[in-house]
């Protein structure tokens, strides 16, 4: 299709004008290609970043360490660890896949609550939301990733209404995938903690 010189090339392309320049493109597609090429691009895997971290990381004190780090960053002003031994039961589990996280567990208590800001940060490995926090300890947005010292699948609870699970190895939880790997629930009503 040809376009009169005197229509914008913006006008053209809402008529659905195809440019010039992708007809050119499309004898170096493949059938599954099409115009907007391949995925590609560099990328680290997950559980390889998490592994290099721990090896940065020993298991050591420096798992508390760096929890009272956070709780402190938090403004919290109590922090309580608490070892369960408890294996807990599996009837009213929200799937299958949680059965092998009923037990025994590490619980870590602190009287801060996760702000939204937190929460991205948390999600963001290796850059975190303290960078820029003049008052924060924590600076690289790495120490909460200790817990992979002590579990394959961290989680939290933040003000009683959510719960966040990380599951890097998209095993546990349900509509994890290589893109988000893990879960938050929001509102937790009384219906889920019974």
């Amino acid at each position: 299709t040809v376009v009169h010189k005197s229509i914008a090339r913006d006008a053209a392309l809402k008529l659905g004008v195809k440019p010039v320049r992708s007809k050119l493109l499309q004898k170096y597609e493949s059938k599954t290609q099409h115009f907007a090429g391949l995925p590609f691009g560099q990328r680290e895997e997950l559980t390889q970043r998490i592994q290099n971290i721990l090896r940065e990381y020993p298991f050591d004190v420096t798992v508390l360490k760096e929890l009272l780090q956070n709780a402190d960053d938090a403004k919290a002003t109590k922090m309580y660890v608490i070892l369960d031994m408890r294996q807990h039961g599996t009837e009213s589990l929200p799937s299958d896949e949680w059965k092998d996280l009923q037990g025994p567990a590490l619980l870590v208590w602190n009287d801060s609550v996760f702000s939204e800001k937190d929460l991205k940060g948390i999600q963001q490995l290796g850059l975190g939301n303290k960078r820029t926090d003049a008052e924060s300890i924590g600076m690289y947005g790495i120490g909460f990733n200790v817990v992979y010292h002590l579990t394959d699948c961290p989680s939290f609870i933040s003000d009683g209404t959510t719960l966040c699970v990380l599951d890097p190895h998209c095993r546990y939880i349900p509509g994890a995938d290589i893109v988000t790997p893990g879960r938050r629930y929001d509102n937790l009503d009384e219906r889920f903690w019974s």
